[in-house]
């Protein structure tokens, strides 16, 4: 049982409250501040997240289940017996991402790094670290290019854009062509997705994963996620009439197209985000009734069978003892997951920050998939890529989002509901 098993199990955590135990530093508070780094006694490793700008909210989201992790390894004893720091930057563009890169490395002697929720802020800093010789662990970002480009300390334990899309066309073929009486090869798939590296490698995914499924791409519509009118966007996908649409979008445009979904009056049998913005319970608070019948193929869920995420509802449980609320999308979930089996690694080689050790230490970890609050297990394959981690599909219906797809994952069975017709 790795430590994070043992920490999650341990009841008399969860009456533990407080504030983060580690001292993390956030934003630009520390510029200026030189820091010896990793010493005898407290393990310092940096995280870098967007918790101002426009991906703010998720990355507020990402940044509390790091956060969370971190205290409840301290309370646990640390790692190897040292304190562990969290040296926290805000990154809300790409270039704070590369500049705050670059003041953990040379001003406050980071030598890994965990981040950052977004794809192009992922690329940034991630290069900033290997071309230092440093390490990073990507846990948010989905671009196949973060782990493609050969780094040999660059790693990334959540599942990439291209597994996503396939779990999207997965549950278009398995569910939603059944209940449309049309075979694969029949069902007509349009992806609309806004046009930033992270929907474009959607985008670029679905393409690909179609066509072994038996499945066919019959349109792609792109939009700027900074638009304040998708009209036009929404008059394309009516003169298209697709039976199934997979939608790649920030919080923001999610919400925005929905509503003019609705308002247009454009009726789809199935619609399927793509994580981002279909993730959140803003989405559902935004449009109401308006979201049931979405499906959404993303990082796990809260609601998901909790015989397969064992430590899931003592995570919720200190989860909303810490911030008062349920989380409001996975990140939480899939960020306190990263970075336990980091901390796991870490603690494998005696709680240092050698770069080498760490990278060798990641490509030796052999965790079993069911050894964490999303069910994944760690296991690097030759790209840096974590091989057991995976998206599930899950449905909103009266407010909550819930895993239908796959069945060892769900709550429920899913329902062919036309969304945005209420």
């Amino acid at each position: 049982m790795s430590i994070f098993q043992q920490q999650l199990s341990r009841r008399g955590l969860l009456r533990v409250g407080g504030g983060l135990a580690a001292a993390a530093a956030v934003g630009t508070s520390l510029v200026g501040c030189s820091s010896p780094g990793t010493t005898d006694d407290v393990l310092r490793i940096g995280c870098m997240l967007p918790i101002t700008g426009p991906n703010a909210l998720l990355g507020q989201s990402s940044w509390r289940g790091v956060e969370l992790a971190a205290q409840m390894r301290n309370e646990a004893g640390g790692i190897a017996g040292k304190k562990l720091e969290i040296v926290f930057a805000d990154v809300p563009d790409v270039r704070m991402a590369a500049s705050e890169s670059r003041r953990l490395v040379f001003s406050k002697n980071i030598k890994i790094s965990l981040g950052t929720y977004g794809s192009s802020l992922s690329l940034a800093a991630s290069e900033v670290f290997a071309r230092t010789g440093y390490a990073y662990v990507e846990l948010g970002g989905v671009s196949p290019a973060i782990v493609s480009r050969g780094y040999e300390r660059v790693f990334r334990i959540n599942p990439d854009s291209n597994k996503m899309a396939i779990k999207a066309l997965e549950i278009m073929k398995d569910f939603v062509a059944p209940q449309l009486g049309k075979s694969p090869s029949e069902l007509k798939v349009m992806v609309v997705h806004e046009d930033s590296n992270y929907g474009q490698s959607l985008a670029t995914a679905a393409k690909k994963a179609a066509e072994p499924l038996g499945m066919k791409i019959f349109a792609t519509e792109a939009y700027s996620a900074k638009q304040t009118d998708v009209s036009s966007t929404v008059a394309r996908i009516k003169a298209a009439k697709p039976d199934a649409v997979f939608a790649i979008s920030y919080a923001a445009d999610a919400v925005l197209l929905g509503r003019s979904m609705r308002d247009a009056g454009v009726k789809v049998p199935a619609w399927v985000g793509g994580g981002g913005g279909y993730s959140m319970q803003e989405f559902s608070n935004a449009l109401g009734s308006a979201a049931d019948g979405v499906l959404d193929a993303d990082f796990p869920q809260p609601r998901m069978n909790t015989e397969q995420a064992p430590g899931l509802p003592e995570f919720l449980e200190r989860y909303r003892e810490k911030y008062g609320v349920d989380p409001d999308s996975g990140y939480p979930q899939v960020n306190f997951t990263g970075a336990s089996l980091v901390f796991d690694v870490l603690e494998s080689i005696g709680g240092i920050d050698d770069p080498d050790a760490f990278a060798q230490a990641m490509r030796q970890a052999d965790f079993a998939a069911g050894q964490s609050v999303c069910g994944w297990g760690l296991q690097i394959g030759d790209d840096g890529q974590n091989t057991r981690s995976d998206h599930n599909v899950m449905q909103w219906r009266d407010g909550k989002l819930e895993t239908v797809y796959p069945a060892k994952y769900a709550v429920r069975d899913a329902e062919l509901i036309t969304p945005f017709s209420r």
